[in-house]
């Protein structure tokens, strides 16, 4: 896979916990984490992220961020990254 592919797959699932709410899905935390013990960063995202946006994902107007920003900071707390 390219390293856009790797992104949009690490984007989708975000999106996807993101709008299930649901406490029981972590499987976006363990992408993540597999793909940077791979050495597949986040490269590029927002041009993946806006790709994503053109073709696959709709605007949730109900949605509140945050999730994403949790994600960051485990990352950063847990894995000693910057």
């Amino acid at each position: 896979m390219t390293l856009d592919e790797h992104n949009k797959l690490r984007l989708l699932y975000v999106y996807y916990a993101t709008a299930n709410r649901n406490t029981e899905v972590f499987s976006w935390q363990e992408i993540c984490i597999t793909l940077d013990e791979k050495g597949i960063f986040e490269k590029g995202i927002c041009h993946s992220k806006e790709d994503l946006k053109k073709s696959l994902i709709i605007i949730n107007l109900q949605y509140q961020s945050g999730l994403y920003r949790k994600y960051i900071e485990y990352v950063r707390e847990n894995l000693n990254y910057e």
